[in-house]
């Protein structure tokens, strides 16, 4: 074929979008936290809901919408569990979910993301950074399966929970990892 030819070709359009709804069976945020000057604490929020919307190509940029209820914070202590849920803490009751939408993505290598959003927690929205990659794409039962894994870290008082760190003072960190692993079904847009 000519190059005259070539370039009258119509462009390949790029790929579909794919909605990637997320399994709660095998999506979990991990946080970590430093109690009393001494050893760093992890816990979970179980279940993870909500979709990624990405095309599956490495060079393009996947959007995230996650959702946690905080009913599902896990520490392996019912009574740890309960108090995170109370007001010196998640405040449940007030605010029953955290949020994460978002808002830019930048690459970061092959699959890999520096991905700016918004997280809502306790009634307070910030903007964050996280280092995200696509651990794979594989095939499950119903087709698709796509992963995810997600770290950044926060401050906790930004969010309004300062339990612990002036009063009682030192009982825990104002820093908090966050490792969010995500795994969904991915199905084409139509």
């Amino acid at each position: 074929m000519s190059s005259l030819a070539l370039a009258f070709q119509r462009p390949t359009e790029p790929p579909a979008p794919v909605a990637i709804t997320l399994d709660p069976v095998h999506s979990v945020a991990l946080f970590r936290i430093q109690h009393l000057e001494a050893g760093l604490f992890w816990g979970r929020f179980n279940a993870l809901e909500g979709t990624v919307q990405w095309d599956l190509q490495p060079g393009s940029v996947p959007t995230f919408d996650v959702t946690a209820k905080i009913a599902n914070a896990d520490t392996g202590s019912e009574k740890l569990d309960q108090n995170l849920q109370g007001p010196n803490f998640f405040n449940a009751k007030e605010f029953p979910v955290m949020t994460f939408k978002s808002t830019s993505a930048a690459n970061a290598g092959e699959r890999r993301w520096k991905v700016k959003g918004n997280l809502t927690l306790r009634g307070v929205t910030r903007e964050v950074e996280a280092d995200c990659v696509a651990t794979g794409i594989g095939n499950g039962p119903a087709g698709a399966k796509v992963g995810f894994e997600c770290t950044l870290e926060i401050k906790r008082s930004d969010f309004g929970m300062k339990w612990g760190i002036e009063k009682p003072a030192k009982a825990l960190g104002d820093d908090v990892k966050l490792v969010i692993a995500l795994e969904g079904d991915a199905q084409p847009k139509e």
